[in-house]
C-alpha cells in the first residue's frame, strides 16, 4: 500500500484513489507521515493535531486513529499505522 499526500491541495492518496478525509484526520496522518519510525505518543498527537491549550480527553487520538484505519487500510493487509503499546503510534518505512 503506498500513501500519498499533496499537501498544497491538502489530498490524500492511495495509489491513484482519492481518501477522503477531516480535517482532524488529514491533520493526524500528516503528522505521522511527517515523522516515519518516530514513535508518537498519544499526548504528543494530542498537543500537535489538537493544540497545546486543548481539553479532549486522550482517547480522543485513539478514536481518530481508528476512523483513519478504517479510511486507508484495506482488509486483510497489515495496518498502516502501527500501535505501540503503552506508548503511541508509527508509520513505518
Amino acid at each position: 500500500m503506498h500513501l500519498t499526500i499533496e499537501k498544497e491541495n491538502l489530498v490524500v492518496k492511495r495509489g491513484d484513489e482519492v481518501i477522503n478525509l477531516t480535517k482532524r484526520e488529514y491533520e493526524l496522518l500528516l503528522t505521522l507521515m511527517e515523522n516515519i519510525n518516530v514513535v508518537l505518543a498519544r499526548d504528543v498527537l494530542l498537543n500537535k493535531v489538537w493544540g497545546y491549550e486543548s481539553e479532549v480527553e486522550t482517547n480522543v487520538v485513539d478514536v481518530y486513529i481508528r476512523y483513519l484505519r478504517n479510511k486507508i487500510d484495506r482488509p486483510g493487509e497489515k495496518s498502516y499505522i502501527q500501535t505501540v503499546r503503552g506508548t503511541g503510534y508509527v508509520i513505518r518505512s
